[in-house]
């Protein structure tokens, strides 16, 4: 016998369940990624500085939605195995550019067909229809 949906009960709460599926759906991206040495958080990164082009610290932080302090220690990560570089430097002297690197590049190209194939797996657990439905729910949350 199933119980019914309580929305109210803690156990439905909205920021429990997004992070516990976030976690698992991070988890299968970080395996699929694992061959070519990324996590997926560097590879969201990467592709973030790839296809947005050098960026400040703030912009990068405010486009993933993350702090600064996590995203300035994943950098450093980053920027030790030659991922990332600074691009230049602001007229202000307190604030850093950054760039994905031609090593950043190259491996972003390596991991891309592993991320597909996960990212098409996800796919067809959701449903293409089901996936636009969530993808649209999600839009509502992220621009709160």
């Amino acid at each position: 016998m199933t119980t019914p949906f309580d929305p109210m009960s803690p156990t439905s709460c909205v920021s429990f369940r997004l992070r516990r599926a976030a976690r698992i759906v991070a988890k299968t991206y970080d395996a699929a990624l694992k061959p070519v040495g990324l996590r997926n958080t560097q590879f969201t990164l990467l592709a973030a500085l790839i296809m947005e082009g050098p960026q400040n610290i703030g912009q990068l932080s405010e486009a993933l939605a993350t702090d600064g302090t996590t995203l300035t220690r994943n950098l450093q990560v980053m920027s030790k195995r030659g991922l990332v570089e600074d691009a230049s430097f602001h007229e202000d002297e307190r604030v850093r550019i950054v760039k994905a690197s031609q090593q950043g590049e190259a491996v972003f190209r390596q991991a891309l067909p592993h991320w597909q194939m996960t990212q098409q797996k996800m796919l067809d657990v959701f449903g293409q229809e089901r996936w636009s439905e969530l993808a649209d729910l999600l839009q509502l949350v992220e621009s709160k």
